[in-house]
């Protein structure tokens, strides 16, 4: 095991920053090509990039001792568009694994993301948001604005990682929006990176991640809710699901 631990750390880490150089270089000019067509064109394309990206750093570069199964439980065309993904918050480790969906999509993130180098100033070019960092009603604003290009969001409402199984209670400002807009939530269950990379280290652990994306709770379900009732609904129905899946690891 001493063995695996250390040959994924020394090939993730040795390969994710000339990985991330060449993904710039490569799609910097693709995605400024966009700029020929539209400002939403070129957004597009950087998001797209974005989850090329993530598919390459988690879900195959650090094969086969970190592995990542993803299993859709909804039925077939089952994804509205856009739609909000309300996911729990294991490990920092989650925000690569958003490169499972295909529909084009930011996310909401703590202050911190923004002051990885390089990283962050892509995310936020790349309109990610934190609920932190600007008054509420500033915040659903962007999101709507977002919402009516079509741009899905995906949010972590425990608002950091809980780095154990446990789930931490959810904040009610997404579920607020989901209300005010009248979109749909598909809810995402994560489980098994609670120590990929542990919370406080960078030491990445072999081992397998699920990914289960649950069906999708349309707005007729819940346009009668409060915020608070609608929060702790999702939070009951991943809670449940991820009980489940933490005995199958």
């Amino acid at each position: 095991m001493k063995a695996k631990k250390f040959i994924l750390n020394a090939v993730f880490y040795l390969s994710f920053i000339p990985l991330t150089i060449v993904f710039v270089v490569i799609f910097s000019p693709w995605v400024l090509l966009g700029r020929l067509v539209s400002h939403r064109e070129a957004m597009r394309r950087f998001r797209l990039a974005i989850r090329w990206y993530g598919r390459v750093i988690f879900f195959l570069l650090p094969q086969p001792f970190l592995k990542v199964r993803y299993l859709d439980k909804a039925s077939e065309g089952d994804v509205p568009k856009p739609c909000i993904v309300i996911c729990n918050h294991r490990s920092s480790s989650d925000a690569f694994l958003m490169a499972c969906f295909s529909f084009e999509a930011i996310q909401i993130v703590n202050i911190w993301p923004f002051r990885i180098p390089l990283l962050g100033f892509l995310a936020r070019l790349a309109g990610y948001l934190s609920v932190n960092e600007m008054p509420f009603e500033t915040f659903s604003q962007r999101c709507g604005e977002l919402l009516d290009q079509g741009v899905s969001i995906i949010s972590f409402p425990e608002g950091t990682r809980s780095g154990v199984n446990a789930m931490g209670q959810f904040r009610g400002a997404m579920f607020r929006i989901a209300l005010d807009k009248r979109i749909a939530i598909v809810p995402l269950c994560i489980t098994g990176n609670e120590d990929k990379p542990p919370r406080g280290s960078f030491w990445m652990n072999p081992g397998t991640i699920l990914l289960h994306r649950l069906p999708t709770v349309r707005y007729e379900a819940f346009k009668d809710f409060s915020p608070f009732k609608l929060k702790n609904y999702i939070r009951d129905i991943i809670q449940r699901e991820t009980k489940l899946m933490d005995t199958q690891e």
